[in-house]
């Protein structure tokens, strides 16, 4: 897959504390200049593509374009970063860090000119995803349709309802593998042989009457609650940083507060069953 250009409130955070100086210890090179040009770059934590400066094939690519794996540098310390034995991945987490604290306070405005520039390349890249979902797509009649205007809350909202199409299916099966026992006797029947002759079979030998009982009873359920877990963490910690910039956005802020409440209880009481 392409690598992923950073979301536009994700820039406007990075921007917010910056102070408008390059992230690199000592370094007070403007991001913005004087004649409200970005003068400075983008720079990825974890590389945002295979090949790249400490790249972790662990992260998916929301979390390479994250808040958390960026950091603003001139492009001189861009370059010196590079050298991954001296810059490794704690290193420039801490240095994020360290710089982010020392401008907590002074909230660093972007000018709204300067940050269309810088995220042009982004939307020329969902133009080409739609051109390439929809026109251009090597099977269109079968394609997964992309929706590139999605909101954050139409995309988790696509997610939620993709788990209970998942649980559905998993009642399905469920469903057929509890009739198989019953369906076999009805066959043998059919052919004039006594079911009977397998009852000195142990149910734990009966390849029919405990069929995938650990896959509906133990696996579905404890990989779905994990992703439940999962998908309520990543939602959670998405609003976290976009409130930070979208502090007045009602429908987020009730949101926020109705996942906090719903995860404390997820962290208390979410169990494996064993």
């Amino acid at each position: 897959m392409a690598r992923l250009n950073p979301r536009t409130d994700t820039i406007r955070a990075l921007f917010a504390r910056s102070g408008n100086q390059c992230a690199y210890p000592g370094c007070s090179h403007e991001l913005i200049n004087s004649k409200n040009k970005f003068v400075a770059q983008i720079c990825h934590i974890r590389a945002a593509s295979l090949g790249g400066e400490r790249y972790d094939a662990e992260m998916t690519d929301e979390e390479r374009r994250g808040y958390e794996n960026l950091l603003l540098l001139c492009y001189a310390h861009h370059v010196e970063t590079d050298d991954t034995d001296a810059y490794d991945v704690d290193s420039l987490v801490a240095m994020k860090a360290a710089h982010e604290s020392l401008f907590e306070k002074d909230d660093f405005k972007i000018d709204e000119a300067a940050l269309h520039q810088i995220v042009a390349e982004m939307a020329r890249y969902w133009d080409d995803i739609e051109r390439l979902n929809t026109l251009e797509h090597s099977h269109e009649q079968l394609s997964f349709r992309v929706n590139v205007q999605g909101t954050y809350a139409e995309i988790f909202e696509s997610i939620h309802a993709s788990l209970k199409g998942i649980e559905r299916l998993h009642a399905g099966l469920l469903k057929a593998d509890e009739a198989l026992q019953e369906q076999f006797e009805s066959m043998l029947s059919r052919k004039g042989i006594d079911p009977s002759i397998f009852e000195d079979v142990p149910y734990y030998e009966n390849p029919f009457q405990i069929r995938n009982w650990e896959t509906h009873h133990l696996g579905f359920p404890n990989w779905l609650q994990r992703a439940r877990i999962d998908l309520a963490h990543l939602e959670l910690k998405y609003l976290e940083e976009y409130l930070k910039t979208h502090s007045k956005d009602r429908q987020a802020l009730s949101r926020l507060e109705e996942l906090k409440a719903s995860f404390a209880e997820m962290a208390q009481h979410a169990t494996h069953i064993d």
